[in-house]
């Protein structure tokens, strides 16, 4: 057993000084907690504790495209940065997690390379038309926490869904959650159309081959075939049109949205600056996007921030003169929390129990894995990430963990850094001695 002494904590809606008494789960949450001979003891001077951070949006590519990316190196990326738990995408391992056979083909590659724990994502596809009943309800039934749907893809091994199909699955399963990537496909398109080929060459013309009325088209679209019963979430929504509308649809049906710190931050005028390091899809958008976006968070309307990992090798995927080939998504599991609590904690002054419920809370209750993730329970897995706010953190792109070394907050200094990260109960994660822990450590979480 360990004890955490003199740690920041937010305990029963107040933010207060405590020890926490723990082995693999929560013992004891209070003051002055007495040790013993077996009891190690590790005095935190203060520094803030929070329920370990869950990632519920990553793309670790493992099996089949480890080029970019295994679960190794993105599970150690995402401990370096305080995550204890990863939510892991369907549609960019090989081969897509859309059955039972390729679930346990992936969990087999998987669970002896994991640092920290992992959830993971089905998915439904336009490639295994027509939808088989018994096989999407048998994935469900092995824990996954839900099945993404796109409504464009560019990825030949999951073909997006027509609306039309998106509202037969709806009515086929109303017990399923669904997160959706919502870009209308006929407007994006268009878009392009009305481009030269020497303006998709640039990257300041990105933002208008996939304009703010591709995600609010997609995203009225969807919630136009929402039954009553229908769960739906969506994935890194970037503009200001597509918020509005979920945050109506709220008061009707069981829709929430997560949003990334790179829509957060960054806008369409960064792209030529920054180039490969900030192009994903959605395109970063413009200023009263990431003006309504962050207030959302802020006045916690927003349900969680995820960051959308993908990472490549930056010189073969992201130094293209023509920045149509350049390769989207960016590695932001290491970076996310040390961004939020500098930016919105600290900076901004959000309160803590609002960054608990972005930074695990929510995604855990979303996704069936609470009270176990994403709390300070007695009994609860000891999951615990450890900020020192008073330690400014430099980012040097040349030292993330992740396989793809670059980022669009490269040379940002961030007014806190991570201290520890602990998962049911070692630490995984020490600012001074590095990672602790070997893989196949992390384990695989079931949805409740």
């Amino acid at each position: 057993m360990k004890i955490l002494k003199n740690a920041f904590i937010l305990n029963e809606e107040k933010t207060q000084i405590s020890d926490i008494l723990f082995s693999e789960k929560i013992i004891q949450i209070g003051r002055d907690i007495k040790s013993g001979k077996e009891i190690k003891v590790i005095d935190l001077h203060g520094k803030l504790l929070i329920p370990g951070c869950i990632d519920a949006h990553v793309h670790f590519n493992d099996p089949g495209l480890t080029n970019r990316e295994d679960f190794t190196s993105g599970t150690t990326a995402a401990a370096c940065g305080g995550i204890t738990t990863i939510i892991d995408m369907p549609c960019t391992s090989i081969p897509a997690v859309t059955n039972r056979e390729n679930l346990n083909n992936k969990l087999a590659v998987i669970k002896p390379k994991a640092i920290i724990d992992f959830a993971l994502w089905g998915g439904i596809r336009k490639n295994d038309a027509p939808l088989n009943y018994n096989i999407i309800k048998e994935l469900w039934d092995d824990g996954v926490v839900g099945f993404k749907i796109y409504t464009i893809s560019g990825m030949k091994t999951f073909a997006a869904l027509s609306y039309k199909e998106i509202g037969v699955v709806f009515k086929q399963f109303p017990e399923i959650l669904f997160a959706f990537h919502a870009e209308d496909e006929n407007i994006i398109k268009n878009s392009i159309r009305k481009l030269t080929a020497e303006q998709m060459k640039l990257p300041e013309y990105f933002v208008k081959t996939r304009p703010v009325k591709a995600e609010v088209e997609a995203v009225k679209k969807i919630l136009s075939s929402l039954g009553k019963k229908n769960k739906i979430h969506f994935v890194h929504i970037s503009s200001k049109g597509a918020a509005e509308l979920i945050l109506k649809s709220k008061k009707q049906f069981d829709v929430t949205f997560e949003s990334c710190p790179h829509y957060l931050q960054f806008t369409s005028e960064d792209l030529p600056i920054l180039k490969g390091r900030l192009k994903t899809a959605p395109p970063v958008k413009y200023d009263e996007d990431k003006g309504f976006l962050r207030n959302c968070l802020k006045t916690g309307t927003l349900d969680f921030v995820t960051t959308d990992h993908a990472g490549c090798d930056y010189e073969s995927g992201k130094t293209f003169d023509d920045f149509s080939k350049v390769y989207n998504g960016i590695p932001g599991t290491e970076l996310v929390i040390p961004y939020l609590l500098s930016e919105f904690y600290l900076k901004e002054k959000v309160d803590l129990k609002t960054i608990i419920e972005l930074t695990s809370e929510n995604a855990a209750k979303r996704y069936g894995l609470y009270p176990e993730k994403g709390s300070l329970q007695i009994g609860t897995d000891a999951d615990f990430t450890i900020i020192d706010l008073n330690r400014p953190y430099l980012v040097d792109e040349t030292h993330i963990h992740s396989k793809g070394k670059y980022s669009p907050f490269n040379n940002t200094e961030f007014s806190c850094s991570i201290n520890k990260t602990i998962v049911r109960g070692k630490i995984v994660f020490d600012s001074e001695k590095g990672i602790l822990q070997k893989p196949g450590y992390g384990k695989f979480i079931r949805r409740n």
